[in-house]
């Protein structure tokens, strides 16, 4: 068996981007090896450790111990984006490590990130606006719900910038090692910007991977449960089997209308600086 070894590819998020998606359809790729544990948030050591973090180095690398000479071996932690460490430690660890970011329109994300946090019960605030007004209170440690698992997480509108994120990881790893990706081109043409990405990951682009969800569901089952067998028990304890069912959840009432516009005005500094960042245009994200 070839030794274990750490990932050469990661996918930073951003979070309730559709990162699980498109780590789902990466994972059919027969040349890619991506860890069962979608998220172990090994890196990002200045980040609060959640309930499903792998710390360990043995117990990490063992999430890629079987991925014998695949040529993709990676995970999907999205809070790595977030974190001021992550991009150096992996870096420092793997620094031919290719990098994917998913980027949404910012209040979409903060709302979607919201509408998890109160399923999963990191967030106890019953309304949108409330959350976002807790925000200065909560940076300084004030009005953490008290079964909060990480309370980074609750500053909704921090989470949802990104410009300096990126530049972070451009930084640390050169920008040819970073691709972006943004949501809305994914939901157009998922194929399209698979194959894409396949190309920035040195894979073959031609491989078509399963898109309809149900046969998605039972091929990704055919990967993952020999997988599963073949984790370490410790690792297992800490898989939410609760997970799919609550990232798949959607916002149970659209976002009240005043509250994205002065979103949507809040971020519109950020949304010029990101487009410029990206030589794109992005207007449309804060009109």
């Amino acid at each position: 068996m070839v030794e274990p070894r750490y990932p050469n590819f990661f996918l930073v998020g951003a979070p309730r981007s559709g990162t699980t998606a498109f780590y789902s359809l990466l994972k059919q790729h027969p040349d890619v090896h991506l860890a069962i544990l979608k998220e172990p948030h090994f890196f990002g050591t200045d980040l609060t450790i959640q309930p499903h973090t792998i710390r360990e180095n043995d117990l990490y690398l063992g999430l890629f111990a079987d991925a014998g000479d695949r040529r993709c071996v990676g995970e999907g932690s999205v809070w790595y984006l977030t974190s001021k460490l992550a991009a150096r430690e992996i870096r420092e660890r793997s620094p031919e490590a290719r990098i994917l970011v998913i980027l949404r329109e910012p209040d979409k994300m903060a709302y979607s990130l919201y509408g998890l946090y109160r399923r999963t019960g990191n967030e106890d605030l019953p309304t949108f606006a409330e959350a976002l007004a807790a925000e200065d209170e909560r940076r300084e440690g004030r009005r953490i719900p008290e079964k909060a698992y990480f309370p980074e997480g609750l500053r909704y509108v921090e989470a949802a910038l990104a410009a300096d994120k990126l530049e972070r990881f451009f930084t640390e790893l050169g920008r040819e090692r970073v691709r972006v990706v943004l949501y809305e081109d994914f939901r157009r043409d998922n194929l399209k910007v698979y194959r894409e990405v396949l190309e920035f990951l040195d894979l073959d682009p031609e491989f078509v991977p399963e898109l309809d969800p149900a046969r998605a569901a039972d091929r990704i089952r055919e990967i993952a449960i020999p997988q599963l067998r073949r984790t370490d028990p410790r690792v297992r304890s800490r898989m939410n089997r609760q997970a799919p069912k609550q990232h798949a959840g959607g916002e149970r009432d659209p976002m009240p209308a005043e509250i994205r516009a002065r979103l949507r005005e809040t971020f519109r500094p950020e949304v010029a600086r990101l487009g410029e960042v990206l030589g794109r245009d992005l207007s449309h994200w804060s009109a």
